[in-house]
């Protein structure tokens, strides 16, 4: 019996210490920073530094005209104090990862406690400002973690993208493809300066800011961007990031700067048997190139006519970038067709640009009416107050086949405006 009670107060208080903590702060993220989806902003972030490599990728940085946030580990950072000045003076901002790089499921609550504050003083005594961002090793977190927060009014900084930088077989081409792909408005990277060799991450850094730009994205750090406090939009994002890693999506750049218009990914057809205009007849199982809008297209289709307008416009220039993008892709040569389903009161202006309108049947009807009404819910200015107006629209799918796509819309693209 006794042997019973016990094993319960000992469940409990692993529920109430680590479980319970970790599910609602890290996994949950209650209370974290999310950065806004308004603005074009990237959050770039280090953890475990400093050390042998992170020099080397501050230079990289600095190469790339780009601050970024490192969190860092107390210890290590009393082992490099000149650096550590020299990064905060160079605009970096200084965040606080642990006294010791342990997780919080190895230490007592008020362990953790005792290491954050100890911590906070480590690194103020080396800056001369104490951080305000913290990021938990492993984000993992204990009762004493969160209290620690609290305590010390802290804001804890988890991720949406870990390319997991730190594995041998990660190349710096993929690191900063996979960075690139996933990154939209809002969104902060994971990366590691120390822990381990961090050539890779080093050799990454120039290609993924490069890439970032010509998404519309100025990669900076956490301090710099806006607080976004919709838990709606921070669950849409991750479900978004992962719908883009899981279906492969591509973001096409925008020729004339600024956010893109227009994703792309490669996947088999699934609808009926649809006669294209060039005669051919796109069937089931046929290599297809799916288009989804990006973020200002949608939020500027959902608004008043005027943005719609803009947003249309838009469109017609990216279908150019689109184009000239599925030429230099060796993935996408063999698509038979490209097109999408949309939930737009433009639909019968997309047709007028070349496009034939298919009738969405069935299931794939009413699940796309669900999914493209609750996008469009997220995106518009007025949130949830447009279900009313969006109840009403149907799903249709808009085709066109590749031959005469690159036809109409393969051409050089406008140089891109030079940035202020």
């Amino acid at each position: 019996m006794w042997f019973l009670i016990a094993a319960l107060v000992v469940v409990a208080c692993w529920l109430v210490f680590y479980l319970l903590p970790d599910l609602i702060f890290h996994h949950l993220q209650v209370g974290a920073f999310a950065g806004s989806r308004s603005e074009p902003r990237f959050g770039l972030t280090f953890d475990d530094g400093p050390g042998p490599d992170t020099e080397q990728i501050v230079e990289q940085l600095k190469a790339a005209n780009v601050q970024a946030t490192f969190f860092m580990i107390s210890e290590r950072a009393g082992s490099h104090p000149e650096l550590v000045r020299r990064m905060a003076g160079d605009g970096h901002e200084i965040a606080l990862h642990m006294r010791r790089h342990v997780s919080a499921f190895l230490l007592w609550p008020w362990q953790s406690f005792r290491e954050i504050g100890r911590a906070l003083d480590d690194l103020e005594a080396l800056t001369g400002q104490r951080p305000r961002f913290f990021r938990p090793p492993w984000g993992h977190v204990n009762l004493g973690t969160w209290l620690a927060i609290r305590r010390y009014h802290l804001i804890p900084v988890f991720w949406n993208i870990a390319p997991d930088d730190w594995r041998a077989d990660r190349r710096p081409e993929w690191i900063s493809h996979y960075v690139v792909q996933l990154a939209q408005p809002g969104t902060v990277v994971v990366l590691h300066d120390a822990g381990g060799p961090r050539q890779r991450t080093a050799d990454a850094l120039l290609p993924m800011v490069s890439g970032l730009r010509s998404v519309g994205l100025e990669p900076g750090p956490v301090g710099a961007m806006t607080l976004d406090r919709s838990f709606l939009r921070r669950a849409w994002t991750w479900w978004e990031l992962r719908f883009t890693r899981g279906w492969d999506i591509e973001t096409i750049p925008n020729s004339e700067g600024g956010e893109p218009y227009l994703r792309i990914g490669r996947i088999r057809y699934q609808g009926h048997p649809v006669m294209l205009a060039n005669g051919q007849t796109l069937t089931p199982g046929a290599p297809f190139g799916e288009i989804h809008f990006g973020n200002p297209a949608l939020s500027q289709f959902s608004g008043r006519a005027s943005s719609g307008l803009r947003a249309l416009h838009g469109v017609m220039r990216a279908l150019v970038d689109l184009a000239n993008w599925i030429e230099e892709h060796p993935d996408f040569r063999t698509v038979e067709a490209v097109g999408g389903v949309t939930l737009l009161d433009a639909a019968h202006t997309i047709e007028k640009l070349g496009f034939q309108r298919v009738p969405v049947h069935g299931w794939t009807k009413w699940s796309m009416w669900f999914y493209l009404t609750i996008l469009m819910a997220v995106y518009h200015k007025d949130g949830w107050k447009t279900l009313k107006r969006f109840r009403d629209l149907r799903p249709v799918m808009v085709l066109m086949d590749r031959e005469n796509f690159l036809g109409k819309y393969a051409k050089p693209a406008s140089p891109r405006k030079k940035q202020r």
